[in-house]
């Protein structure tokens, strides 16, 4: 009976190990390849804030242009109403001339000896301005003005005798934010400074900037904490700060540590994630602890990318995306504690049974001890069988769990997991994805048509809950290329007549989007067929020509879509249908 006892022991302690062993090697795969899933599914979301946002950035520098475009006619307005001496020129002419110019302000600077100082201003605060020297690059446009009439300094906006800078919080602290043009010719021995408040780029930052694209992005995934805009070169240090002529510090509105979103979930380490960010140009992910709960932080660094469109400044920064782990640690916990109440009760009814069988077999102590032996070794192999078998469903389970939670099977899931281990929590909804894309690409029409006088209309209804059946890229193929057609055509028409129209809507498990524009007089609908074909083009010899239809076609036919063309009242319209589904 001892030997038997010993060989029990023996068999229970390989047993508890195997079991212990396996548990846990699968316990910390299924951890890894959750985490995994999650991380990847911050850093897409990440990459579709980082196109949101430069598509916004796009716009408002574009607003800015605009702005300082028309600075420089009102600088040519007010450089004409004075005299060219600046001594012979008062305060009270700039403050009469500036709500004639219908601007926020007039300031007239001049040389003092290797440094430049406000001469006359409109406004007060602006007197006080004694030296610019500590500008930067705004102290070396000034000079270059003066010196040259021209600037040629990279940054800023650069027109004949005129440069105009970023929107900036000015250093008489006479505004919030304003926007500043600087205009000199030569025929006066000053330097025309004119400037308003920027509420307009303000404004438009806030409709549809980064915060706001932020917002939305958070009400969208509930499971997303935080999102932070990290600048790429002044966060975890001190950036310089400047002194108004009240005394008053501020910092650069470009300077600004955080750039966009919060950042209240903070810890010591994240300066170094941010910074492995930036060296290694690739995604960070950690789980951290924040007020007890484990949470997902991912750091994606966005670089200077080499610029498409002049726009005015472009900064480096990092997204940093605090997620909710606590759900995924959860899972994994019941999971855990449920598999060990399976195993135990599992290594107990096997115990027993080895226990009770050997008892049996040892009351045979003459006759029965070869078929003791033989018993002993069958019972033990169908036990060590048993496991294996337990061990392969172990991992059969957790790959199936993991399959379902990787496609968005939720319900699935959470079905499978019931019937194994009767009760387990949710998990969170894998994100779905969404309509940033077509929100971008609207949002970069907008300032193209802004840019080329087109009247640019759209509307989409009926598309809130719509989960798209197509990828995210080829609906901007399609259409990004109908409007830029319809864009081509309508440019050879005169101001006032170029109208493109873009609606969508879904209807019957379809998305529908219409894209119309007028035509010519003497346009014909001929051949529908030979519209759509590689080379096809009613344009001049250029680049690009005779390939946005027929890149139209291969995408709505590989969807297995439909696309119709119609003329009537002078005007060409592509309605175009794809089959959806809704989420």
């Amino acid at each position: 009976m001892r030997i038997n006892a010993k060989v029990l022991f023996i068999t229970f302690i390989i047993v508890i190990l195997l079991l212990v062993t396996n548990n846990t090697s699968y316990y910390w795969f299924t951890k890894s390849l959750l985490t995994q899933a999650l991380s990847e599914r911050m850093e897409s979301t990440a990459v579709q804030i980082r196109t949101s946002i430069e598509q916004s950035e796009v716009g408002s520098f574009f607003v800015e242009d605009l702005i300082g475009e028309n600075l420089r006619s009102v600088a040519l307005y007010v450089n004409d109403q004075l005299d060219p001496d600046i001594a012979k020129v008062t305060n009270e002419q700039l403050v009469e001339l500036a709500k004639r110019a219908g601007i926020d302000g007039i300031t007239l600077m001049m040389r003092s000896g290797d440094d430049i100082m406000v001469g006359k201003s409109s406004e007060p605060k602006e007197l006080k301005l004694m030296s610019t020297k500590s500008f930067g690059y705004w102290f070396t446009a000034f000079s270059q003005l003066l010196d040259n009439k021209q600037v040629t300094i990279q940054e800023g906006q650069k027109l004949p005798n005129f440069w105009s800078g970023i929107y900036e919080v000015p250093a008489s602290g006479s505004s919030d934010v304003s926007k500043f043009g600087y205009f000199h010719d030569g025929t006066t021995n000053y330097l025309t400074c004119v400037f308003v408040n920027a509420d307009k780029i303000k404004r438009f930052k806030e409709n549809v900037g980064a915060d706001t694209i932020v917002r939305k992005t958070l009400s969208s995934n509930p499971d997303i904490l935080e999102i932070a805009g990290l600048n790429g070169v002044t966060f975890g240090t001190q950036p310089i700060e400047y002194k108004d002529n009240n005394g008053i510090p501020f910092i650069s509105v470009y300077d600004r540590p955080l750039l966009f979103g919060t950042y209240e979930i903070m810890n010591e380490q994240d300066a170094t994630y941010y910074r492995k960010a930036i060296e290694t140009n690739k995604p960070i992910s950690v789980v951290e602890k924040w007020q007890g709960k484990p949470v997902l932080k991912t750091f994606v660094f966005v670089p200077v990318k080499k610029k498409m469109t002049e726009v005015q400044s472009e900064i480096p920064y990092v997204i940093a995306i605090v997620s909710d782990y606590q759900s995924i640690q959860d899972t994994l916990n019941n999971q855990l504690v449920r598999l060990l109440l399976v195993i135990v009760l599992f290594t107990v009814f096997s115990c027993v049974f080895l226990y009770v069988v050997f008892r049996i077999i040892t009351k045979s102590r003459e006759t029965a001890v070869k078929s003791t032996q033989e018993l002993y070794i069958q019972n033990v192999d169908l036990m060590f069988a048993t496991i294996r078998s337990q061990r392969h469903d172990f991992l059969n389970h957790v790959q199936t769990m993991y399959a379902l939670l990787a496609n968005g099977k939720k319900e699935d899931q959470m079905k499978y997991m019931k019937e194994l281990i009767e009760e387990i929590n949710d998990v969170n909804d894998i994100i779905r994805i969404g309509h940033p894309a077509i929100a971008a690409l609207i949002q970069a029409k907008i300032a193209l048509a802004m840019r080329t006088k087109i009247n640019f209309s759209y509307e989409f209804t009926g598309l809130e809950g719509l989960a798209l059946g197509v990828k995210s890229v080829d609906i901007v193929k399609i259409m990004g290329n109908l409007i830029d057609n319809a864009f081509d055509e309508v440019n050879k028409f005169p101001l006032g007549e170029r109208d493109v129209m873009v609606s969508g809507w879904s209807e019957s498990g379809q998305l529908t989007i219409s894209v119309s524009n007028p035509v010519q007089p003497d346009f014909q609908l001929d051949d529908f067929n030979q519209m759509f074909s590689i080379g096809y083009s009613t344009k001049g010899q250029g680049e690009h020509q005779g390939l946005g239809l027929s890149v139209v076609k291969e995408r709505i036919e590989y969807y297995k879509g439909t696309i119709e063309v119609s003329v009537a009242d002078g005007c060409i319209c592509f309605q175009i249908s794809i089959p959806m589904q809704r989420s």
